[in-house]
């Protein structure tokens, strides 16, 4: 990404925090390696959109990127919480669990994501990866 496509990314964001700008300002701070930018901006996102799962799930992105799995945890759960049945947050909490050893919980999560969305290409991906077995 440029600095002016940055530029005006945070322009944008700047102008109305409350908008969508947020995530495609984070994102950009997230693939920069600007993890401090991107938690501030995904939080006001969360305070804006406190009914969505995205800013939750890219706050959790960040944290994940920092392997900080703990909280990538809770921010995913917090997604669930507000939209539980998001295919993207219930994958990203079974990765999650079963890098943290709950095999059982995470396994559980990913079969959540696939009755959600069967035709989904990352979650039979992530099914494969993990040996969950999809019942019949």
């Amino acid at each position: 990404m440029s600095p002016t496509e940055l530029a005006k990314l945070e322009h944008s964001f700047a102008s109305d925090p409350s908008s969508d700008a947020y995530k495609p300002l984070a994102e950009a701070y997230l693939d920069l390696g600007r993890f401090m930018e991107a938690m501030v901006v995904c939080k006001k996102g969360v305070k804006a959109h406190p009914t969505a799962a995205d800013p939750r799930l890219l706050l959790a992105r960040v944290y994940a990127a920092q392997n900080k799995d703990k909280k990538a945890l809770e921010e995913v759960q917090g997604a669930l919480q507000v939209q539980p049945e998001d295919k993207a947050a219930l994958r990203m909490a079974g990765v999650l669990l079963i890098k943290g050893g709950e095999q059982e919980n995470g396994r559980a999560s990913l079969l959540k994501a696939y009755q959600a969305d069967p035709g989904d290409p990352e979650t039979v991906t992530l099914l494969q990866q993990y040996k969950v077995e999809i019942p019949r």
